[in-house]
């Protein structure tokens, strides 16, 4: 039988032991399983690039939030094994947005009588601060500015962001917005080929739905991506949420905000940002960077059992 990775974070907020315990025999009835337990964020993508090098691993699978999911796919972006998730999180996007369902008893059944991979696209952003430069890969969303604050300042609080999820991220982006970032001054220099434009923030949407807010999707161009939608943000006044926000949750024109302008068709977009800026994917933050560049990657991730993106 073929080998298969179980990488689990056993804090997520639906993880237990006895779901973890089924699903490894489930998955055992089609696969040479074996189960990891990293300690850390990082230390989950590092496990996923050494189960990956191993000729016989052809499934990773991350049982836990988007969290673990982002991080066990930036072992995976560009090799042959396939990514799996098993949804044990508080808001699960990537597990929604792949068709998986939300018992983890039943999503082991999907990825046992899985036979062949889709393959997806992904964001790839790279940042620079200083001389150190990272690359990450996006599966769902990422951004730079007012977007990847509110992760900050979410991340901040543990016990209401396993607790409330979506609640909490819509809480704190509105905090956010009225607290601090009408005083931002613009120091973001943005290039998307001919285009160009300064701001505070830049939010880049590559499938259908733009969340890190659980249930609550946005889309921010008239289009499907096709490949990415940029949203460019100027000077954010207060006066102005209540629109963006029901216009955003409504999915009306945010063309038509002061201060906002919509790229579609994007395929890579270039920031400069003095001072620096903030940048999040999937809702995990990336730190603060002085340049980002962020390109649309195709075919960059076999995923399986998936039955939509």
């Amino acid at each position: 039988m073929e080998r298969l990775v179980v990488i689990a974070n056993p804090v997520a907020s639906q993880f237990t032991g006895g779901s973890h315990r089924v699903v490894m025999s489930t998955l055992s009835k089609t696969h040479n399983v074996e189960a990891l337990w990293p300690a850390t964020p990082g230390e989950a993508t590092d496990v996923t690039r050494r189960a990956v090098e191993e000729d016989d691993v052809r499934v990773v699978v991350a049982m836990g939030g988007d969290g673990m999911v982002h991080h066990v796919a930036q072992g995976l972006v560009g090799a042959k094994a396939s990514l799996g998730v098993i949804p044990v999180g508080t808001t699960n996007v990537v597990a929604r947005l792949l068709g998986m369902p939300s018992r983890p008893a039943r999503a082991a059944r999907v990825i046992g009588r899985a036979h062949s991979p889709s393959t997806i696209g992904v964001a790839t952003m790279t940042l620079q601060r200083g001389t150190t430069g990272t690359t990450h890969h996006a599966m769902f969303s990422c951004g730079v500015g007012l977007d990847a604050q509110v992760v900050i300042e979410a991340d901040s609080d543990p016990y209401r962001k396993y607790r409330f999820g979506s609640i909490h991220y819509a809480r704190t982006a509105f905090g956010v917005g009225l607290r601090d970032y009408p005083k931002r001054q613009p120091n973001l220099e943005i290039t998307a080929g001919d285009r160009t434009a300064t701001g505070t923030t830049v939010v880049v949407q590559f499938r259908d739905v733009y969340t890190f807010f659980g249930r609550m999707p946005i889309t921010l161009g008239d289009e499907k991506p096709d490949p990415m939608t940029a949203l460019v943000l100027g000077r954010l006044k207060r006066r102005r949420i209540p629109r963006i926000a029901w216009n955003s949750l409504t999915k009306r024109n945010l063309r038509d905000v002061e201060d906002i302008d919509v790229w579609e068709g994007v395929e890579s977009i270039d920031i400069d940002a003095d001072p620096p800026v903030a940048a999040q994917a999937d809702g995990e933050s990336l730190g603060m960077a002085d340049s980002a560049q962020i390109r649309w990657t195709p075919d960059a991730l076999n995923v399986i059992g998936a039955s939509v993106l």
